[in-house]
């Protein structure tokens, strides 16, 4: 997997929930969530993708 985002990587740090989901995610599942992550264009939008991995949802992107 290509290298985390430092701020999705900060954001998840502060968000338990989403972090251990992370670690259960297929190494597929997780490289979407990194693309979705380097795709975020403010705190807001990479907020919203810790928030939706913390819910156990995935984002359309």
């Amino acid at each position: 997997m290509n290298d985390i985002p430092i701020g999705f990587f900060m954001a998840l740090s502060e968000n338990e929930q989403a972090m251990n989901r992370f670690g259960t995610l297929s190494g597929n599942a997780r490289e979407k969530i990194v693309a979705q992550a380097r795709a975020a264009n403010s705190h807001e939008q990479m907020q919203a993708v810790v928030n939706t991995l913390a819910q156990g949802r995935q984002m359309d992107g």
